[in-house]
């Protein structure tokens, strides 16, 4: 309006309730929105200040949404672990209940072997005239006669004069001796591996008290005997050995044998109807050896491992119990994600804590099902009929065990510093948004305080441009 010409009062005046009025309208703009800086123009340094602390603020929210995603993925974990480690218990104790049922024995019948016999004592000498008058005492070990030579007759009680008359004295003396051979006399025990004795002179003139050597009929175990071969049974890790020979302790017959099969640990062994027959508790397979094949032919025994061909029915009952808990560990193991993440399964976790990604941490994951445990299920029964068996078992659930408190522990370190740090991130995010508000923020108080001061001085700026126009008006009192 530069045609108009206002006074110089009246223009001082006018501009200063422009200026009134351009105060008051930031003013209420301030108590309108709350803020002090509204725009870069209120105060640059402020206002993108501000700006950056409110952007980095909302960087830090969106990532603690993700932080808080991973605590609840690691508690899944830690609950997953939890409750398999209860199954694994469970797990241990159906093995302890089998391990304290009856194990099932075995028990393996040899055939018969061949007979060890010697025979009978015998002895033969060819009676003289100058053997007359000489006496000889013959004995089975119970009963003995004691009779004397004669070229005569014999009188039937204490004397002969040929094997004939000295045989009925011997059968009526229940000796079980035969005399036989007429002047040739010949003395045999009449009991299988029998022996007597015949002492005197006339025993001592013949040779008579000299018994026959035992023979071994089973020439397989002749022929262990001469050569020291041996017999091991194995069971249960322990080896029991049996020597053959003719030195102490040694087999040489089988007799001998059958004294040491009793005194075998580990193994029962006997001789039944002329066979062995070996039998082992706690289903433990057994193993037998021997340094020659004579040896195997003289017991009639076959060198190999014999193992049990039946379970124990409440052991296999037992088995399936076991199973059925592996196959719930499995699925406890694939049912412990959360949104998409399964630290049981195989996954990895990765977490994030700054914007700019270079604060991290990487939670590894495992395979915790029952394979990854080292459990696998029991296909074959005959795996829990040993002790020896049911013990492997439960080291494999107290390692399994082991292996879930040692990534438990490793789960719970984790949530600790992810919580830590979700903590963290809160605090820091608050710290932020209250450094840009106290750079933007306006005070209501001394804003109100202001407005209420510009709307008086507005009406006084009023007042004063009324007052100066009063005067440019005077001159039309000249008129």
């Amino acid at each position: 309006m530069a045609d108009i010409t206002l006074s110089k009062a009246v223009r001082s005046n006018l501009l200063n309730l422009q200026s009134t009025a351009n105060q008051m309208g930031k003013t209420q703009e301030r108590l309108a929105t709350g803020l002090k800086v509204n725009s870069a123009l209120d105060n640059p340094t402020n206002f993108f200040t501000a700006s950056a602390l409110s952007s980095r603020s909302s960087d830090l929210g969106r990532l603690l949404d993700n932080v808080s995603n991973a605590v609840q993925t690691i508690a899944a974990a830690d609950k997953g672990i939890s409750a398999i480690t209860k199954l694994v218990e469970a797990a241990q104790s159906t093995a302890r209940q089998a391990l304290q049922s009856a194990a099932p024995s075995f028990t393996l019948d040899g055939t018969a072997i061949a007979a060890d016999t010697r025979a009978a004592d015998t002895a033969t000498s060819a009676l003289a005239v100058g053997d007359n008058a000489t006496a000889i005492t013959i004995s089975d070990g119970t009963n003995s006669i004691t009779a004397t030579y004669t070229t005569a007759a014999g009188n039937g009680t204490t004397t002969f004069s040929n094997s004939s008359e000295l045989d009925t004295l011997l059968r009526d003396n229940d000796v079980n001796v035969t005399a036989t051979g007429g002047a040739t006399l010949t003395l045999t025990s009449t009991v299988d591996d029998g022996s007597f004795t015949a002492t005197g002179a006339l025993a001592t003139a013949k040779g008579l008290n000299v018994p026959a050597t035992v023979r071994a009929t089973n020439a397989d175990l002749a022929a262990s005997v001469a050569a020291n071969y041996t017999l091991s049974f194995t069971a249960g890790g322990r080896t029991e050995t049996i020597t053959f020979g003719t030195g102490a302790g040694q087999v040489q017959n089988l007799d001998d044998l059958e004294n040491e099969l009793g005194d075998l640990e580990g193994v029962s062994a006997k001789v039944v109807d002329g066979a062995i027959s070996v039998t082992t508790k706690g289903g433990n397979p057994f193993t037998v050896a021997t340094s020659n094949a004579a040896v195997n032919t003289a017991v009639n025994l076959t060198s190999a491992t014999y193992e049990p061909t039946e379970g124990d029915s409440k052991r296999s009952e037992l088995v399936g119990q076991y199973n059925d808990v592996l196959k719930q560990i499995d699925q406890l193991a694939k049912d412990s994600g959360f949104n998409g993440v399964n630290l049981l399964n195989g996954d990895d976790l990765q977490v994030t804590f700054n914007e700019d990604g270079t604060s991290k941490l990487d939670v590894k994951g495992t395979t915790f099902n029952a394979s990854g445990l080292g459990l696998n299920e029991i296909s074959d029964d005959q795996t829990w009929n040993t002790n020896a068996g049911i013990n492997t078992t439960l080291d494999g659930l107290k390692a399994a065990t082991e292996d879930l408190r040692t990534q438990a522990s490793k789960f719970g370190s984790n949530l600790s510093v992810v919580e830590t740090r979700q903590d963290f991130t809160k605090n820091m995010i608050n710290v932020l948004e209250t450094g840009a508000a106290n750079l933007t923020l306006a005070d209501t108080n001394e804003e109100a305080a202001n407005l209420l001061a510009l709307q008086t001085r507005q009406q006084l700026s009023s007042t004063a441009l009324s007052l100066a126009s009063q005067a440019d008006q005077n001159v039309l009192r000249l008129f």
